[in-house]
């Protein structure tokens, strides 16, 4: 009964939440995602939007590389309008990426 129940509030969070599902989560390049889910959902939302505006269904993947951490979220972020929030997003990618090495 308790696994029937578990996998009911699993399958309801990732239909109410797709940003937060675990799929998304354990494909991603970045470390340290685990346990900071509301920061890379954030982050990831500026690579979704961007996949919307300009319909090139590989720069959704472009964007995401090396965690965010790439010139084409760079211009995600200022074709969202959203270049005053650089500070915010670099801390946050930064934080993503800990314990990285580049």
């Amino acid at each position: 009964m308790r696994a029937w129940l578990l996998l009911a509030i699993v399958a309801a969070g990732s239909c109410l939440f797709p940003e937060l599902s675990s799929a998304n989560i354990l494909y991603s390049s970045c470390r340290g995602v685990m346990g900071n889910r509301d920061i890379y959902s954030k982050v990831e939302r500026v690579c979704n939007d961007c996949t919307n505006l300009y319909r090139l269904p590989q720069l959704d993947g472009l964007c995401r590389n090396r965690c965010f951490n790439n010139q084409w979220f760079l211009l995600c972020l200022n074709s969202a309008k959203r270049e005053d929030e650089l500070n915010n997003f670099r801390l946050w990618i930064s934080i993503l990426n800990a314990g990285r090495e580049w």
